[in-house]
């Protein structure tokens, strides 16, 4: 019988979504005590997914990260009190219009929106175990800034290096949060090349095959459940052509975004009855920050399930055991 694996892409406070929807599933399959995370043989999660597919690895229902989210996400995304934002409000920058006293600010800057102590401390609280703590494959992308490569991915080789430092690397996405400096090294976020997971987590799995113990535990292969954090919406270029606003685009539709690409790949490589990829599509573009639309967001994950979620249900049976 092929194994469940679970796949999911960044989006910032969008997690609360798929999120919402594992909730449902849990019901529907009767395992909201043991969790999504106890029929899944493996993880992958990028951004805000590295939180999630850490959390279930570890035993965390998807109501409790839910309930996670709900209470911390405000003190996540905290603003910085810097004098950038005393003369360019949030706003200003969401809606990337600029004057030029305006970008002659933005490029005076260490430019991030947010100060990351209050994810910090919610990952030391909530992930202090090790990479390896489970003998289940896990994988978190991030972005290697100063290293022999750009793609990194921590996984359970890295034995020294705890769960926190490798989500908090992943989630530090430029323009919202700092980069991770540890040791001379440098980090930021890994949808700067993986904001889709799949990919990684596909030929993760297989690298570990390599490996009799993990050839036996994938020895029927697997079935890979994906989310697509960010949910599919109209793509639409800048309204002004100048290099901030090609900055902001290329931030926010491309390296924040969940493509195709990696999708198709994977379908190509292990049948696409063996993935599934769960994504609403909306009318409209949420914001990774902006915590005024969560229960919009929840609501189009609500939405979503009333039209998808038997069919994950029967995607996700086929991989389990009859009781």
């Amino acid at each position: 019988m092929k194994k469940l694996v679970l796949s999911v892409s960044g989006g910032g406070a969008l997690g609360i979504g798929p999120l919402h929807f594992m909730k449902k599933l849990e019901e529907d399959l009767g395992i909201k005590k043991e969790g999504l995370g106890s029929i899944c043989s493996a993880f992958a999660g990028t951004s805000t997914g590295s939180i999630i597919a850490t959390g279930l690895r570890n035993g965390m229902t998807a109501k409790k990260l839910f309930d996670l989210y709900k209470k911390n996400l405000s003190s996540i995304f905290k603003a910085r009190n810097i004098r950038l934002f005393d003369s360019l409000s949030l706003k200003k920058i969401n809606t990337k219009k600029f004057s030029l006293n305006d970008v002659a600010l933005l490029l005076q800057e260490n430019y991030y929106r947010y100060d990351n102590s209050g994810l910090i401390k919610l990952l030391k609280e909530n992930f202090p175990d090790k990479m390896n703590s489970d003998e289940r494959p896990l994988f978190i992308p991030t972005t290697y800034m100063n290293g022999e490569s750009v793609e990194k991915v921590w996984d359970n080789k890295d034995t020294s290096v705890e769960q926190s430092f490798a989500v908090l690397t992943s989630c530090s996405a430029p323009t919202y949060f700092d980069t991770v400096k540890d040791r001379g090294r440098e980090f930021c976020d890994g949808g700067m090349w993986a904001n889709d997971p799949i990919m990684v987590l596909e030929s993760g799995i297989k690298e570990f095959c390599k490996k009799s113990k993990y050839e036996k535990m994938f020895a029927d292969g697997f079935k890979i459940l994906s989310f697509n954090t960010g949910m599919a919406h109209p793509n639409k270029g800048p309204d002004g052509k100048n290099i901030v606003s090609w900055l902001f685009y290329m931030v926010d539709e491309w390296i924040a975004r969940t493509g195709e690409s990696n999708l198709f790949e994977a379908r190509a490589n292990i049948g696409a009855e063996n993935v599934y990829r769960c994504c609403p599509k909306t009318d409209k573009t949420y914001a990774m920050d902006d915590l005024k639309v969560l229960d919009e967001v929840i609501e189009e994950w609500d939405k979503y399930y009333k039209s998808a979620g038997s069919f994950v249900c029967e995607f996700i049976e086929s991989t389990m055991e009859k009781k």
